[in-house]
């Protein structure tokens, strides 16, 4: 199983000292089941975005964007 290396990692924060490298699809869907913010709009997109990038139906740039927005929406991008 390839797991869609996105274009460039995202950079997260987990709690106020520790940060979380997303560097693929799959590290996105892992980091989405735990999701510290609320689970609005930007989120599923970003959850449909990274698994449909693992089913080879959207590409890991897709993903990536959609999972950094998502982020950038909830305020963990680092």
């Amino acid at each position: 199983m390839s797991y869609k290396r996105f274009p460039n990692p995202v950079r997260v924060i987990i709690r106020q000292s520790q940060e979380a490298i997303i560097a693929t699809a799959w590290d996105a869907v892992e980091f989405l089941r735990n999701w510290p913010g609320k689970r609005g709009r930007e989120y599923r997109r970003a959850l449909q975005h990274c698994l449909d990038a693992l089913d080879g139906i959207a590409s890991p740039r897709k993903a990536y964007l959609s999972f950094s927005e998502a982020a950038r929406h909830a305020g963990i991008l680092a």
